[in-house]
């Protein structure tokens, strides 16, 4: 009976093992085969026709609008390789600043795999962010990418969820960063729809239209290097390849496939356009596709207005947001939307085709400032073809409640009763539990990006429910298996 009981528990323990590891990983999160696999869907252009290319896939989109003028395969899964690192400028830019300076570290230098494109930074050479971000842009360093990354999240892990939450929230469909250069060792995948919302992102930015638009580039002398020239990978703009609409790109290099890839921002007649091509036989083919791509959509697409095409509408009424008294006459509009907001129509629509709708998502709190309420969305034939932020401009309170809650103490007095009683950075007195006692108040910090990091009380609510589950089932194991077998095992004995 000891044998048995000897075995017979290992066994049990073994199997709540494996039960407990299954259930961990469901309900923290930690096992992918439980996700639901999510569809790909469908993304077709406006007009559904275009030119024939040689490339895999490709999309070409209107910045401001995001509409899609042409598109071939464009959410299948490609190797974005080196096109990874306009998602890493844009978190860049939007995250950092670029007059930082940062410290370069052995990691950054030595860690990001073989033959990879470099610009000679060493460990611990102290650069300016926006001087790395020319060097990513302009000449597809990969250090200096990297570098930029760990700055600006702290850490690399950290850093590739900015990027895998910000594409999320653009709306990717197949994506998920494993590596903010797409060059080295990484196996990471995306799709030509993916880059293309960040680079409509991207597309609308004077900052990185500049950067990565320049034929060449000096990165200052630093602690460690004397100044350094870095010229530009992508052929139309270091102008080896003759295309006047371009304005701005990045090569995408070529993949373990030994296929070639491309990012090119053009603009004619007003219209700006960014266009993507992936999975290219060769390097010359990529850019032999981007023209004709870009042709296509400038010779067969409009851009308009969105306040042009409110008054060409509605005759009788000056325009939404644009000459109503309501919203203008003082130094800050109330409701406003880009001025840089355009639909597309194909060439010889009439915007009398247009259906507008209004979509509100109003915030549970105000900010001061600028506040997206909505979205003002136009569609032609059934697709979106032009949309932009509804913004709401609130003179009120320098920092909304929820900014304020995350940095002011709970026990300490609210903006409005600290103002009346001798303003920020006064002592003030506190009445707690009809005591007095002096307490500095100090001046609430401007408002930060709070970043998820996940419920630590939640994990551990579930990891202790899951132990107290374990426990009881042993305990049932134990009085309704192993103490009978035991009890029958005596009893036996005593009959011999």
């Amino acid at each position: 009976m000891k044998r048995f009981i000897g075995q017979f528990i290992p066994v049990m323990l073994l199997i709540l093992a494996v039960f407990f590891a299954d259930f961990g990983g469901v309900c923290i999160g930690g096992n992918r085969a439980y996700a639901e696999e999510k569809p790909i869907p469908t993304i077709n252009s406006v007009l559904g026709g275009g030119p024939a290319i040689s490339g895999t896939s490709a999309i070409v989109m209107e910045v401001h609008s995001g509409a899609i003028l042409f598109a071939k395969n464009c959410t299948a899964s490609m190797a974005p390789v080196s096109l990874t690192k306009l998602v890493t400028a844009l978190i860049v830019l939007e995250e950092g600043s670029l007059a930082d300076t940062v410290n370069c570290s052995y990691t950054a230098i030595n860690n990001i795999g073989k033959n990879v494109t470099r610009i000679g930074l060493v460990a611990e050479e102290r650069v300016e962010l926006k001087d790395l971000l020319y060097a990513s842009m302009v000449a597809s360093a990969d250090e200096a990418t990297y570098a930029m990354g760990e700055h600006v999240g702290g850490s690399m892990k950290k850093f590739l969820k900015l990027m895998n939450t910000r594409m999320e929230a653009l709306g990717a469909v197949n994506s998920e960063f494993t590596s903010c250069t797409g060059t080295g060792t990484t196996k990471q995948t995306s799709c030509a729809y993916d880059i293309g919302l960040a680079a409509c992102k991207l597309g609308c930015r004077r900052d990185f239209l500049e950067i990565a638009g320049a034929k060449w580039y000096q990165v200052p002398a630093t602690n460690l290097k004397e100044a350094r020239t870095i010229a530009q990978t992508h052929k139309f703009i270091r102008k080896t390849l003759k295309y006047d609409a371009a304005i701005a790109g990045k090569s995408g290099g070529q993949s373990a496939d030994g296929t070639y890839g491309l990012c090119t921002f053009a603009e004619r007649d007003g219209m700006r356009l960014v266009a993507i091509v992936l999975g290219c036989p060769n390097d010359e083919s990529s850019y032999d596709d981007t023209i004709s791509m870009l042709n296509y959509s400038f010779e067969n697409y409009v851009c308009y207005s969105m306040k042009t095409i409110e008054r060409e509408s509605n005759p009788d009424y000056a325009g939404f947001f644009d000459e109503c008294a309501m919203f203008n006459g003082m130094k800050q509009p109330t409701l406003s939307i880009d001025s840089g907001a355009t639909v597309v129509l194909p060439y010889g629509a009439s915007p009398k085709e247009l259906v507008k709708r209004v979509e509100y998502s109003v915030p549970e709190d105000y900010v001061h400032g600028k506040n997206v309420i909505g979205q003002l969305i136009y569609s032609y034939r059934g697709m979106d073809i032009g949309r932009t932020d509804i913004i709401y401009y609130n003179e009120e309170n320098p920092l909304s409640q929820k900014d304020f809650n995350a940095v002011w103490p709970k026990f300490l007095l609210s903006p409005s009763v600290l103002k009346s009683v001798g303003g920020e950075g006064a002592e003030t007195v506190i009445a707690i539990s009809g005591s007095k006692k002096t307490t500095p108040t100090p001046t609430p910090r401007p408002s930060t990006i709070t970043r998820w990091e996940g419920n630590g009380k939640v994990e551990a609510g579930v990891k202790g429910g899951a132990l107290c589950l374990g426990l009881f089932l042993l305990c049932l194991i134990g009085i309704y298996i192993v103490m009978p077998m035991y009890t029958m095992s005596k009893r036996r004995k005593r009959r011999g």
